[in-house]
């Protein structure tokens, strides 16, 4: 073959790679599915050494197994677990309708049942960040890096703490200290509950109340699985209940918690 064939040949060639090039590339790009997020940047969790907790004595008694409201506390979780094979029920938020309904005691109380079973990693998480309480209600010296610095942007890495013996980890709301805002509509909130998702079995979020100024535990509907509605018995008022009731969708209330009972009629009944 002479040299000015094996020149076409290669010229042809080349050319021919040329056309199928332009074509590929006038093509159009396959459709992306927005449902599959291509990546996705969760914060890592970091541990602090094991807290040894000093309890007040309301909290000293809910976290006892053997007393009455351990076990009220422990049916509670069974119930959980129970609607968790029928739905999705990872993060559970307890809320009251107005402050001072108890909610922080009973998702203490909840986190501590759930972590009865060892095989479960169970993260008690403070979102009452307006009026947190579960650092003094245990005898733990608030974080320097809480909830609060990681929605702020101020911290990369919530940092949780071991409860013993216990057994369930507690990431609260942290020091109020160079933080601006307590804003639960924080972008940063979902990738947190995300990352929780992988390392965690449950979730029990400390919300703060429906009632609240600035949208409550109500614009947290979109995050969480459900919620556990805790009532003081006495002291809330039938209306206050069923406007705080009517703020979440039906299909989220998974619980009613009647606190401060003292009617005998209902001794040994659960929660």
């Amino acid at each position: 073959m002479s040299r000015r064939s094996k020149a076409r040949r290669r010229g042809g060639t080349a050319g021919g790679d040329e056309r199928a090039a332009e074509r590929r590339a006038a093509e159009p790009a396959p459709p992306v599915d927005p449902q599959i997020p291509i990546f996705e940047l969760l914060p890592a969790f970091e541990e602090e050494r094991p807290a040894r907790l000093d309890p007040d004595p309301v909290a000293r008694v809910t976290l006892d197994e053997a007393s009455a409201p351990g076990e009220q506390l422990r049916l509670l979780a069974t119930r959980v677990s129970a609607l968790g094979r029928d739905k999705r029920l990872r993060r559970i938020g307890v809320v009251g309708s107005e402050a001072g309904e108890g909610a922080s005691t009973v998702a203490l109380g909840l986190a501590s049942a759930l972590s009865q079973d060892r095989k479960l990693r169970v993260l008690l998480l403070e979102l009452d960040l307006r009026r947190p309480s579960l650092d003094e209600q245990l005898g733990l010296r608030p974080p320097a890096i809480g909830v609060r610095q990681y929605l702020a942007g101020s911290s990369e890495i919530p940092v949780v703490r071991l409860a013993r013996p216990q057994g369930f980890w507690l990431l609260s709301a942290g020091s109020e200290a160079g933080v601006m805002g307590q804003d639960l509509s924080s972008p940063r909130l979902a990738p947190l509950l995300r990352a929780a998702d992988r390392v965690f079995d449950y979730v029990v979020a400390d919300c703060p109340p429906l009632l609240a100024g600035g949208g409550g535990a109500s614009s947290l509907q979109g995050a969480l699985d459900g919620f556990v509605l805790v009532v003081h018995s006495r002291r809330a008022a039938r209306e206050t209940i069923r406007r705080a009731a009517y703020t979440l969708r039906p299909e989220l209330l998974v619980g009613l918690v009647l606190n401060a009972q003292r009617d005998p009629l209902f001794r040994g009944r659960p929660l």
